[in-house]
């Protein structure tokens, strides 16, 4: 509610004193032309109302003037009044209940957009029952009465008044405004009144203060910014309106209302480059290609991803799949499934976010796979082998980044009924253990998890960003426990017999 302040303070100014329905508390100054003057916005901290000793019950609501015990709102709102019975004495919930302005009760069942609900309020355990309107309306202004009976009798009432006045139609219901980078955006703050009389506007920014007119040209009731940047998209605007009403025969008081634009500024999908070039192999090998379009800014975040080779879309088959990336990481990539010849040369990929599109152009070549590996064994442990991984090709087409390494059991290689280096790769990948390294400058490769005394087949190949090389197949068996009490037994006895040494040539010097 909007009140005047009795004592202004300068004789030319009023002083308006506005509390909103979401407790803020601002103060305007009203000039002779009719403008509003933001001077400052806080947090509101109503008194709490209590209850004196001849009535126990206390109303109570978000918006409401206790001076008068009247609710304003506008049509439309969701809302709720409490009355809780600050009494010692026994009330049976049935005993606490609403009155419509007809005098007919207000219960639970009966009305789903206006019902009570009677429960214990929370610390201080009194009764207390809530009046709830899932939507008010323009019919159910009136008198509402919360009544009370305790156990004795006694009957204990209060009323409260309740206006409901028409909704206000906004220019325009959009609580967000964007465009793209660089286009210009407008808020309109104006007001469509039923009541045919001009209510004053006045637009501010998020924090109560008037709007920085470098930025914003003010024309009217409409706030434009001529050229959007990345920095506005922080921006809001509220608009607020304040309109005289008046009940019955009552002095006029103002009603203010208030919505919240929030500025968006919508991008072009962005890639590190707008061309790229990957690789791939082409070989006797069943291969999958992998086409990257990797975003690296996009608002809103691009929700469509479209891949062409040449100029023809590609349509979803077993040989093409698009999978798009799931999280903070924007982007998706295409997977050629069998690659060949007639799949090289160049890709688009067209992202789309809704408000703009971006191509990001992608030329697939050919590459040769890295050279097989010299693979050493440095030390078998009983849960543990430590390899060496070498590259032996001096002048790759592409840098190796990773090495791939398989092992599976001797006894399930030989399940396959061919030769350890005759294993296909879908039996690799069905039965052993995978991982993938990064390259290390040592080569040394220490693979845990192992069995004591088992004999494993390994496969090792190394792998550059077009995909994976030759690879090299060989078998190595952890320490077992027998071999473990051998070393053991042959340390502890060499130590005496080095001593009883020692003293022989000891005795003969």
């Amino acid at each position: 509610m909007l009140k005047e302040i009795s004592e202004p303070r300068n004789e030319d100014v009023d002083y308006l004193e506005y509390e909103d329905f979401n407790r803020q508390r601002s103060l305007f100054a009203l000039t002779s032309d009719n403008r509003l003057i933001p001077l400052f916005e806080e947090p509101m901290l109503f008194d709490k109302p209590t209850s004196n000793e001849e009535n126990p019950i206390v109303i109570s609501s978000e918006s409401m003037d206790y001076d008068t015990n009247t609710i304003t709102v506008r049509e439309g709102k969701k809302m709720m009044v409490s009355c809780v019975f600050e009494s010692d004495e026994t009330i049976h919930k049935s005993d606490l209940l609403w009155k419509q302005p007809n005098g007919n009760n207000i219960d639970g069942e009966t009305n789903p957009s206006l019902f009570a609900i009677v429960l214990n309020e929370r610390g201080s355990k009194h009764r207390k029952t809530s009046l709830h309107f899932s939507s008010v309306h323009t019919r159910d202004t009136g008198l509402y009465t919360c009544s009370g009976r305790t156990a004795g009798g006694e009957t204990f009432e209060k009323t409260v008044k309740l206006v409901v006045l028409p909704s206000i139609e906004w220019n325009d219901k959009d609580t967000v405004k964007g465009a793209l980078l660089g286009e210009p955006i407008t808020v309109d703050c104006g007001v469509k009144s039923k009541s045919g009389a001009d209510p004053m506007i006045q637009m501010t920014n998020g924090n109560g203060e008037p709007l920085d007119e470098e930025i914003w040209t003010i024309a009217g009731n409409e706030a434009t910014i001529d050229s959007l940047k990345k920095e506005h998209a922080e921006l809001a605007v509220s608009c607020i309106t304040i309109e005289m009403h008046q009940e019955g025969n009552n002095e006029e008081f103002p009603v203010v209302d208030r919505k919240d634009v929030n500025v968006e500024v919508y991008t072009l999908p962005e890639f590190a480059s707008d061309e790229s070039v990957q690789y791939t192999v082409i070989d006797s090998h069943v291969r999958d290609a992998v086409v990257y379009c990797n975003v690296t800014h996009s608002f809103p975040p691009v929700r469509h991803y479209t891949f062409y080779h040449g100029d023809e879309e590609i349509k979803l088959n077993d040989k093409f799949n698009i999978f798009v990336n799931v999280g903070l990481i924007q982007g998706a990539h295409l997977k050629i499934h069998n690659v060949n010849e007639n799949d090289l040369g160049t890709y688009k990929c067209e992202a789309n976010n809704i408000k703009a599109k971006s191509i990001h152009t992608v030329h697939l070549r050919e590459a040769n796979a890295p050279a097989e590996p010299k693979v050493t064994l440095v030390e078998a442990k009983r849960h543990s082998i430590i390899w060496r991984v070498d590259s032996i090709d001096q002048e790759p087409d592409l840098p190796v980044n990773a090495v791939e390494i398989r092992h599976l059991r001797a006894a399930t290689a030989e399940a396959s009924g061919v030769a350890d280096e005759d294993i296909s790769d879908s039996y690799w990948k069905s039965h052993s253990i995978f991982m993938q390294r990064n390259i290390k400058s040592d080569g040394i490769y220490e693979i845990n998890g192992l069995r004591h005394g088992h004999e494993y087949v390994w496969r090792f190949r190394q792998i550059n960003e077009a995909g994976f090389g030759d690879s090299v197949v060989l078998r190595a068996k952890t320490l077992d426990d027998n071999y473990l009490e051998m070393t053991d037994s042959a340390t502890y006895t060499t130590i005496p017999l080095t001593i009883a040494t020692l003293l022989v040539i000891r005795l003969f010097v």
